[in-house]
């Protein structure tokens, strides 16, 4: 099983690290996919229990927040300005 779960990092992490594309108002579905694919691994959570809900630019780039089943809050996933994820962290300590 833990063998399984590098593989699958292996293939997902190249993937999250890609740009989501360039220019403004750009589609973000590749960007929440791989925050989907990262939060997905970093929880243990099969890919159809988590789901990216928004994402919202800022100056510095973008975070999507992205929910998980049984989670009591949204996960946060930052991307810098080309659009390499570069944090995923869970919204509320403990």
């Amino acid at each position: 099983m833990i063998r399984a779960r590098y593989a699958m990092l292996a293939v997902l992490l190249p993937m999250a690290c890609a740009p989501a594309g360039s220019g403004g108002g750009q589609d973000n579905s590749d960007l929440q996919a791989s925050c989907e694919a990262l939060v997905a691994a970093r929880t243990g959570t099969r890919p159809q229990d988590v789901q990216a809900l928004s994402t919202r630019s800022e100056p510095t780039g973008t975070t999507t927040l992205v929910a998980v089943t049984g989670a009591d809050a949204p996960w946060l996933c930052r991307a810098d300005a080309s659009g390499v994820v570069t944090d995923v962290e869970y919204s509320q300590e403990g």
